[in-house]
């Protein structure tokens, strides 16, 4: 055995001290002994002989009494716990409940171990963290969920801050929180308006006070006069009463979706029973205004007591206190009225209510009679450039606020000073009336009339410059332009060239987006190369935009002209010259020897041949962007044997 292997005997049998050492440790816990436990290693062993090599020396020459390290033993224990099982809460979907109802909450769980004695229960938390069980432990179901129920405590205070979970016991896991809304218990105070708590009416007058709710609706209460009210959402509630004598009110009980709740306040009413007659006649916002033949209404109240037989009528007088009665007889508020015809609206008159038994009236107000409303647009004409705003004036007169209806649509209301300024934004020259005006007596009279003159800039067009200045027949180009002026929506822009006699013409043309196109091909076409007049026009209106100019080719124009001559010995080679002349390139041809050249931009082109026997060189095919050409010319290449 060498020293390797003994020192791997030795650490195994540290390894099995240590693991001894663990239990003497928990038992010497249970018995409340010596904290730590000694093991020596004996000097006696063949341990001692190996300890004499330096080596070994250095790895034990420390202290070699072991104690247990009990912190580091129970971390090394909870590395090795199973892992907890979760308990989840079921989704209670924003539960509102009042205390003392019963909850129902399912759960389930899943992973980890639950002890055989575990069991579950349903749990309260409020805001602080306090836990309150509301229901007695119980077993899960045979796959582990179930359901729970309990009853929300009738001392829980309402709130939103709560939660509901599902626990275990064996292990203690707190399953999901699931959100939970405490509602109020009813609530019902009764009031007056103005805070007091009495007010004093007088016989057959009504007296209004209110009840505030509380707490969660909708709510049903009854009052100490029998008054009852159910499931009203309202609060607060406005209740009206018509006692006979003084009377006190309270609200007897009140009930919500909690049940019963609480209630508080009273008021006193008190019935004034032998007050003196008196009228008072109430004005409406802005006083009397009121149009010759109109019917209106004359508010007023009367408190105290009348005579068998009274009657209320309403009355007015001019400037010399003559009163005159505009109403039928009544017995309560309010009266209809209506102001005689003819009376003039400059007169300084005033209403008053009159009783009959007694013979008593009410303090008088102010009354103004509004005469017809008359409107008169200015005759005027007014000048505007394209696109500006033009002013137009109209008089009134007669009862106002004012109204006023222009031909072109333009209608203002409201108006409350004459002369009145109307602005209008006409596209083109417009005439302008009045079609309907009227004011606080409605529809009047109207008349004038105005013109507003636009002084709309002429339609322009400006042909730009072309991006290429020399195409074939019959190519399609893009034409720039700009506009300045009107055009109107079924304006359509075209191309236009001049023929031999300088009257231009239509070009197929298409325009979309902006972008203006149009094939250039000529009726008659002169030369070879000729120089074309293009211009844009409109047709709404009709416009003819400035000239530019453009080189087109006639079709089928261009040429190719073969040259070269030469003198080889076999297997040499030699030189043909293909020259071009009109046309666009690129060219394409093809040479009597079968030789092709696509698309070619060169000019002159020169290819190299090398021919076994002498040979005349022709092009037998020509083609260029302008259509086929013209060949023309011959190369010879003559070779020598000898």
């Amino acid at each position: 055995m060498n020293k390797f292997t003994l020192l791997s005997t030795v650490l195994g049998v540290v390894g099995f001290l240590t693991l001894g050492a663990s239990g003497v440790e928990q038992r010497t816990r249970q018995s409340r002994a010596v904290a730590d436990t000694l093991i020596e290693i004996r000097k006696d062993t063949l341990i001692e002989k190996y300890l004499k090599d330096s080596l070994y020396k250095a790895i034990f020459q420390r202290d070699t009494t072991m104690r247990i390290d009990s912190a580091a033993m129970r971390a090394q224990a909870d590395s090795h716990k199973v892992a907890l099982p979760e308990v989840m809460t079921g989704d209670l979907n924003g539960l509102a409940v009042c205390a003392g109802s019963p909850v129902s909450v399912p759960y389930t769980s899943s992973g980890g171990r639950f002890s055989p004695d575990n069991q579950f229960v349903l749990q309260l938390v409020d805001a602080t963290g306090k836990v309150t069980n509301l229901s007695e432990p119980a077993k899960a179901g045979p796959f582990g969920n179930g359901t729970l129920a309990g009853v929300i405590p009738v001392t829980t205070e309402a709130g939103s801050r709560y939660t509901l979970r599902v626990a275990s016991t064996n292990p203690v896991v707190n399953g999901t929180a699931q959100a939970l809304r405490v509602l109020p218990a009813p609530g019902a105070r009764i009031e007056l308006a103005d805070g007091s708590n009495a007010v004093t009416v007088l016989p057959g007058q009504a007296a209004t006070f209110r009840i505030a709710l509380s707490g969660h609706g909708p709510w049903s209460f009854m009052l100490s006069d029998g008054t009852k009210v159910q499931n009203t959402t309202t609060t607060p509630y406005e209740v009206t009463v018509t006692p006979d004598k003084p009377t006190i009110y309270k609200v007897v009980n009140v009930s919500g979706p909690c049940g019963s709740g609480t209630v508080s306040g009273e008021i006193i009413v008190n019935v004034n029973e032998n007050p003196n007659p008196e009228i008072a006649i109430k004005a409406p916002n802005g006083g009397f205004r009121i149009c010759t033949g109109t019917p209106f209404q004359v508010a007023f109240t009367a408190t105290g007591k009348y005579q068998a037989g009274n009657g209320f009528v309403a009355q007015l007088a001019d400037s010399t206190n003559n009163w005159t009665t505009i109403s039928a007889s009544g017995t309560a508020s309010p009266l209809m009225a209506r102001l005689p015809y003819g009376i003039s609206p400059r007169g300084a008159y005033k209403i008053r209510v009159m009783a009959t038994q007694p013979a008593i009236s009410s303090n008088a107000e102010n009354l103004i009679v509004a005469a017809q409303a008359v409107a008169v647009l200015r005759n005027d004409t007014v000048k505007i450039e394209e696109g500006k705003t033009a002013e137009l004036t109209v008089d009134f007169g007669g009862g106002g606020p004012w109204f006023v209806l222009l031909t072109d649509g333009t209608y203002e209301n409201n108006i409350a000073k004459s002369p009145h300024t109307i602005r209008v934004t006409p596209n083109n020259p417009t005439p302008y009336a009045i079609t309907s005006a009227g004011g606080a007596c409605g529809v009047g009279e109207y008349s004038g009339r105005a013109f507003v003159k636009v002084n709309i800039p002429p339609s322009t067009i400006t042909t730009g410059n072309l991006s290429a200045r020399t195409i074939c027949h019959g190519a399609e180009i893009t034409v720039p332009f700009t506009t300045a002026g009107r055009f109107y929506a079924n304006n359509k822009y075209i191309v236009q060239v001049a023929d031999t006699s300088g009257r231009f013409v239509n070009l197929a043309t298409t325009y979309k987006d902006g972008v203006l196109k149009a094939a250039i091909s000529p009726a008659y076409l002169k030369d070879t190369l000729n120089t074309v007049r293009l211009r844009v026009a409109s047709t709404s209106p009709a416009v003819a935009g400035s000239e530019t100019t453009i080189k087109v080719l006639a079709p089928n124009v261009s040429q190719a002209m073969v040259a070269g001559e030469g003198t080889i010995r076999p297997g040499q080679t030699s030189k043909v010259r293909v020259a071009f002349k009109n046309g666009l390139p690129p060219w394409s041809f093809v040479l009597s020897d079968g030789t092709q050249v696509n698309g070619t931009f060169l000019n002159p082109y020169v290819l190299t041949v090398a021919p076994t026997a002498s040979t005349e060189y022709t092009i037998t095919s020509l083609k260029s962007s302008c259509g086929a050409g013209i060949p023309a010319g011959s190369a010879r290449v003559t070779v020598e044997r000898n």
